[in-house]
């Protein structure tokens, strides 16, 4: 094939690309704003909404048999409570809003004496957001309140705190990542793969069914270019186009991500991208083989579209070839090995999962980045196919008997 060629079509393209303003915003720019705004703005909403419900005036019906105890010290010291000392059942709670109630024994105060246990019922309508999290916050205190209670009795018998938990397990954690990476390769590459798709789908579309709309790909077809240079200054474009989408994403994540950092104060530091040398390595040849598939595939089935319409309708059936494998990664048990190292797209996945967790092996990578090329190579034939029928080209009925026979 003549490169000269090649690098001509592939220009043609990438200028009608960059032409197109609204696609440009789509892939390129908008994904590096998006996810800085979204995770600020997600922050803040989420920071302002905690504090309006940590402040939110709650009414409290306590029972009379908490009169003098620490329990009921410990509610009206909360100045966000309004503790009411009442009888009451539970049914006289149920059409109330910001209302809870404290029930305790009628001999509360006797089974404490006599070492025994004296439950506290918390009754509250928990599908109140408000509600439910101070129930929560509740509960640890009265259990705070219980371990006085429990220190207080071993004092007494002369015995030390060791004495009702004689084992502490203590759990350590060996793995090479740290909590981000186990966090962010639960989803980290569904997004990854997705914006990969994205960014090739709509310049496939745009090169192949919008130009047969346009009646200008059979035009192309008449110059002295070959049809494996067409295919490749097609895809050439296409895969440049989902790698800058990828780029920008990926970019977009560990800024916004950084940002959550500062806005925490620094102290949350699990939420940063930490990868070895080697693992960004690995990280960009398995994009880059992915879009090699992802490309080349949306090449060949949106060229069988006659407009841009009917293109656009492949797009959802294309999008669960990503979206299916990439949610299976993240699911517990599942691991890369020989086997789901030969499934296309669930093999760079998984691979990804790997690396963000930091304990990946170089020679199951090996056979999936064997396997991503071969993959690869397989749809770009298959493009090949699709390019080289004249029925498709033309916008006519196509054989697939034919189209596969040949």
């Amino acid at each position: 094939m003549r490169r000269h060629i090649i690098a001509t079509i592939f220009k043609k393209e990438m200028r009608e690309v960059l032409r197109d303003k609204r696609m440009l915003y789509l892939i390129i720019l908008l994904p590096f704003f998006l996810y800085p705004v979204l995770f600020t703005l997600i922050g803040s909403i989420g920071a302002n909404q905690q504090e309006k419900l940590t402040n939110e005036k709650v009414t409290v019906w306590l029972s009379p048999t908490a009169e003098g105890t620490p329990i009921q010290a410990l509610l009206i010291q909360d100045s966000s409570l309004r503790v009411v000392t009442k009888t009451f059942v539970r049914e006289d709670l149920d059409s109330l809003k910001k209302t809870m109630g404290v029930l305790l024994p009628a001999d509360y105060e006797q089974r404490l004496a006599a070492g025994q246990s004296a439950e506290v019922t918390i009754l509250a309508d928990q599908s109140q957001d408000v509600l439910d999290m101070r129930a929560n916050i509740l509960a640890r205190q009265l259990a705070a309140v219980g371990d006085q209670v429990l220190s207080q009795r071993l004092t007494d018998q002369g015995l030390s705190p060791g004495f009702v938990t004689p084992i502490v397990v203590t759990n350590v954690d060996l793995s090479p990542q740290d909590t981000g990476g186990r966090i962010m390769a639960s989803f980290l590459p569904m997004m990854i793969l997705l914006f990969i798709f994205i960014g090739c789908i709509y310049i496939a579309i745009d090169i192949t069914a919008g130009e047969k709309e346009r009646r200008t790909l059979q035009t192309l077809f008449t110059t002295p270019a070959a049809t494996g240079e067409i295919i490749a200054g097609k895809f050439l474009a296409v895969a440049a186009v989902g790698i800058v989408s990828a780029t920008m994403n990926i970019l977009s994540l560990v800024v916004a991500m950084n940002i959550q950092v500062y806005l925490l104060g620094g102290e949350n530091t699990s939420f940063s991208l930490q990868l070895t040398p080697e693992a960004w390595v690995w990280l960009v040849i398995l994009v880059l083989l992915a879009t090699l598939f992802l490309g080349a595939l949306s090449l060949a089935v949106v060229l069988l579209a006659n407009s841009y319409k009917e293109a656009q309708s492949y797009v959802s059936p294309l999008m669960m070839i990503v979206l299916v494998p990439a949610m299976m990664s993240s699911m517990p048990g599942v691991e890369l090995n020989y086997q789901t190292a030969l499934v296309p797209v669930f093999n760079v996945a998984l691979s990804i999962v790997t690396l963000l967790k930091g304990n990946f092996d170089p020679v199951l990578l090996g056979v999936v980045a064997g396997a991503s090329l071969v993959y690869g190579i397989l749809a770009l034939f298959l493009a090949s196919l699709t390019f080289g029928n004249e029925n498709v080209i033309t916008g006519e009925k196509v054989n697939f008997k034919m189209l596969f026979k040949r």
